[in-house]
């Protein structure tokens, strides 16, 4: 049991882990709320993240169940850029502790996350199909600078173990978020007390989500009412984070620029403020680019 608890504190997503969680008793445990909000805290803000060496089970335990308790914060953020920061953050750790792991563990992992992986001279290999689908967007694993034989790639352990934290990330962004409905009141309470970082306007534009930043730099005199309740409400809360009166603030000032165009709309701050709030207790996405592109044809051009 001991062996077990090791691994599920280094690797809290494994199945290991799972096993322990499935022991716990049923219901909240308030100080784990707040261990889980402190792990969230440091995973978003802190700009490196480490791996910290314990053999006290009771520490292990803890931070096993504040990873729970974690995704559940996260999923009550319920931002798509904040989510991916925390996997980011969580696959960090992981891969931190993975550099001192033995090689059974290793291969033990990653055969959990469904990438099996063989050792030979030396040299880690993984097969070229998952090798692909794992790399791709990650600069120092380009396919050019690995050695390839009859469909295997051959990996430094460096290179393997970006690979490994490219799976970890994976793993741990494949539920989240948790829909709203299934989280407890008391997390979701909780999740509003969160320090988030902001969100750079670099992250916006470059973002799959530019063409609102477009939207909300350029005032349109029709479709006003479903630019609010389908695009800017959704986006403002739940992709950038905004309170509810903060995004409310924004899209009443865009809809005042929109007046201007054509004074004739029913949107109106009582309006905006309800279509603000829906959106977050919903966990709504904006409308998708192909479906705007619909909406405002010969209106505004996204190209």
């Amino acid at each position: 049991m001991e062996a077990v608890m090791d691994f599920a504190y280094k690797y809290p997503f494994s199945s290991e882990a799972r096993q322990i969680i499935a022991k716990e008793p049923q219901g909240l445990d308030e100080k784990l709320i707040k261990a889980g909000k402190a792990r969230l805290e440091e995973d978003l803000n802190s700009a490196s993240i480490s791996y910290y060496r314990t053999g006290i089970s009771g520490i292990q335990r803890t931070y096993v169940l504040s990873y729970v308790y974690s995704r559940m914060l996260i999923s009550a953020v319920n931002n798509r850029i904040h989510i991916e920061k925390y996997a980011r953050a969580e696959a960090q750790r992981a891969r931190s502790a993975l550099e001192d792991e033995s090689l059974p563990n290793i291969f033990k992992l990653m055969g959990e996350l469904g990438m099996e992986m063989g050792y030979a001279g030396e040299h880690f290999i993984v097969g070229f199909g998952k090798f692909l689908m794992l790399s791709a967007g990650n600069e120092g694993l380009s396919l050019v600078d690995q050695q390839l034989d009859k469909g295997l790639v051959y990996l430094t352990k460096e290179r393997a173990l970006d690979l490994a934290q490219s799976a970890i990330a994976k793993e741990i962004k494949r539920k989240l978020p948790i829909p709203q409905k299934e989280l407890p009141k008391s997390v979701v309470d909780e999740a509003k007390t969160v320090k988030l970082p902001k969100i750079s306007t670099v992250e916006i534009r470059t973002g799959t989500y530019r063409w609102i930043e477009k939207i909300l730099s350029n005032p349109i005199a029709d479709v006003r009412h479903r630019t609010v309740n389908l695009i800017l409400a959704p986006y403002l809360t739940n992709v950038k984070g905004m309170g509810e009166d903060e995004a409310s603030a924004v899209i009443m000032d865009y809809i005042e620029k929109c007046k201007q165009l054509n004074p004739d709309t029913r949107v109106n701050q009582s309006y905006i403020k309800y279509q603000c709030k829906y959106a977050k207790a919903k966990g709504m996405r904006p409308l998708s680019l192909d479906n705007a592109r619909e909406l405002y044809r010969g209106i505004l051009d996204f190209d």
